[in-house]
């Protein structure tokens, strides 16, 4: 009865903590997100696959490809299974353990001796531990490796988050270099045609040297900026490829060819849609809920060095058989066991223990600080994105007037040059002008992407947590 007793008091004791539990403060509210935001009361979420608004096929597949190869995603994929291997076995750590041994020793007298007696020992048996968790300190160095589980696991989906970003945005440099040669080349071919017009009058001596070198000069202009947009081409070609982790030749789509070039016209958006995100859209954001579990496991931290200055008991015991003779060996005489408790009490160490739960709880600080700042961030982010479509919409509404305005000009131009009302250098000024607003508006056209880019991407793109 008594042993009953002893029994059912320890795990009564196990069952303590002597640590506080951890309750999360957020550093502003809903209505504070909501006033912040303008955030409307239509609310949707948004989803891992938002890239599909910009109906672009080569660029989906190359996003399915990237979340499946990219390398850095497989390393933190490889994080997170060994955070859930270091939990499995940490959380063990205050199991009864047991060990079977074996051994066989054999002695022989010396041959001194008057009487000698050769010696064989036979011994087999098992031994257990079990350090008791009265206080609840494995409990919390449990708690810490799940935390760094949930971390990893974060981590993880952030990474997500960036690597879809960096795909879309340099997919859509991509096809903005490959626009603005397509537009150079055409540019060229008319400069061309044109320097040949000047130079059949110049023949006749109906144009002037001035009118020639004018026209030279265009095409050699527009001559120059075809090389750098090559390799610009080349460049984020080879980014994408880095990016699904393969060779530019393994890219599972051919980027020299594309039916429509995303970047050609300005995509259409409805920017209401940009204020209705859920409230919960930055807490639940992989990277705050990242920085969340920081706190959760340090809290844990904190507990354990509290834990650590209170008594600890240890059981340990051992049950075997030790025989000279390997036939008698299970016989039970020659049964051999023993148990022994173990109580701990820290006395004097000299200030360490109390010490390290003061430097747990300035790392906890730490952490809440860090959090903190990644929720202010997260709010800044969405908030400089909203205002950067919005803006980007207002500019390439200009832009587009712009280039009207100039394509204008230029027939105008061509058209007086013809008549022998204006001098080329009209012309030349007008084809310059002409391909720097088209240019300008491809640039336009271009950052409406990558706005929208980084407004999903803030947003959590589509990988959030509850709360």
């Amino acid at each position: 009865m008594s042993r009953c007793f002893y029994v059912f008091a320890i795990l009564l004791l196990s069952a303590c903590k002597v640590g506080n539990d951890f309750e999360m403060s957020y550093p502003f509210s809903d209505k504070d997100i909501q006033e912040n935001l303008n955030l409307s009361a239509d609310t949707s979420a948004v989803t891992p696959t938002w890239y599909n608004i910009f109906n672009d096929s080569d660029l989906n597949t190359l996003l399915t490809h990237a979340l499946n190869k990219n390398l850095s995603l497989k390393q933190a994929l490889e994080r997170l299974q060994q955070s859930r291997y270091s939990l499995m076995i940490n959380s063990k750590n205050n199991f009864p353990m047991i060990d079977a041994s074996g051994d066989y020793e054999f002695s022989k007298a010396s041959n001194s001796h008057d009487y000698r007696t050769d010696v064989n020992t036979f011994n087999v048996g098992l031994d257990a531990s079990w350090e008791v968790d009265i206080w609840g300190k494995g409990a919390y160095i449990t708690e810490q490796y799940y935390e760094f589980m949930r971390n990893y696991q974060y981590s993880l989906e952030d990474l997500k988050v960036s690597i879809t970003a960096e795909v879309v945005s340099n997919y859509i440099n991509l096809r903005m270099a490959q626009e603005k040669l397509r537009i150079a080349l055409a540019n060229l071919n008319l400069q061309q045609d044109i320097f040949e017009t000047v130079q059949q009058k110049f023949e006749a001596g109906i144009a002037d040297k001035l009118a020639l070198n004018q026209a030279m000069y265009v095409v050699e202009t527009t001559k120059a900026q075809i090389p750098p947009l090559k390799i610009q081409v080349e460049q984020f070609k080879n980014a994408v490829a880095l990016l699904l982790g393969v060779i530019p030749s393994q890219l599972p789509v051919n980027l020299d060819k594309y039916r429509k070039n995303i970047t050609a016209k300005a995509f259409p958006f409805n920017t209401k849609k940009l204020y209705n995100l859920p409230l919960n859209v930055i807490r639940s954001r992989p990277d705050v809920k990242a920085a969340e579990s920081q706190i959760r496991a340090q809290n844990a931290a904190v507990n354990e060095a509290i834990a650590n200055l209170y008594p600890s008991l240890s059981l340990s015991a051992s049950f075997g058989y030790i025989s000279s003779s390997g036939h008698s060996l299970f016989n039970k005489h020659n049964q051999d066991y023993s148990y022994s408790p173990t109580l701990s009490l820290p006395i004097w160490h000299w200030g360490q223990l109390t010490n390290n739960i003061e430097l747990q709880k300035h790392i906890k600080e730490e952490y809440l600080l860090n959090y903190n700042e990644t929720m202010l961030t997260a709010l800044t982010e969405i908030k400089n994105a909203i205002t950067a479509v919005e803006q980007a919409y207002t500019a390439g509404s200009h832009s587009k007037n712009s280039y009207n305005k100039m394509q204008n000009i230029m027939n105008l131009t061509q058209t007086k040059y013809k008549n022998g009302l204006v001098d080329f250098t009209d012309v030349a000024t007008a084809e310059q002008n002409l391909l720097n607003a088209q240019n300008a508006l491809i640039d336009s056209n271009a950052a409406i992407l990558q706005n929208l880019t980084a407004f999903y991407k803030a947003s959590g793109g589509g990988y959030n947590f509850g709360n």
